[in-house]
């Protein structure tokens, strides 16, 4: 069983709430890291941010190829507090959800996260994409 570092030891925390806390108001920001196992390769796209391509830098060298399940597990760790797959083992899931709290982020800024893993016709991936709304 691959080791999943918790959110406190994982610097994969720090460079997502460096990078999200660099949005700004109508000028969000958004990754999306892609892995294709079969070749053993994965991309990020950035967006063409110095933003994003700081936080892709850091993806591609630190996430897994092979396993998206991971590396989801590790974004999730960061977002929410006491999130844990532990043993369970995802073979193919999708979705997005929003993340209005996200621990040592500033409050107005939300995480939406986008993934999907284990589908036969679509590339594992995981977007993120963080949004500065001020609460009125």
């Amino acid at each position: 069983m691959p080791f999943i570092a918790s959110a406190q030891d994982d610097k994969l925390c720090e460079h997502l709430i460096s990078f999200a806390s660099k949005s700004k108001v109508g000028k969000p920001l958004k990754v999306k890291l892609i892995n294709d196992w079969a070749n053993f390769s994965k991309s990020c796209e950035h967006n063409e941010t110095e933003e994003g391509k700081e936080f892709c830098n850091y993806l591609i060298k630190n996430t897994s190829t092979e396993f998206m399940n991971i590396n989801l597990s590790r974004v999730l760790s960061c977002s929410v507090n006491d999130f844990n797959l532990g043993s369970v083992h995802l073979n193919k899931i999708s979705g997005e959800f929003s993340v209005f709290e996200t621990p040592s982020l500033n409050q107005d800024i939300t995480l939406n996260i986008n993934f999907s893993i284990g589908d036969d016709i679509i590339k594992d991936f995981i977007e993120i994409k963080a949004e500065n709304e001020p609460v009125e």
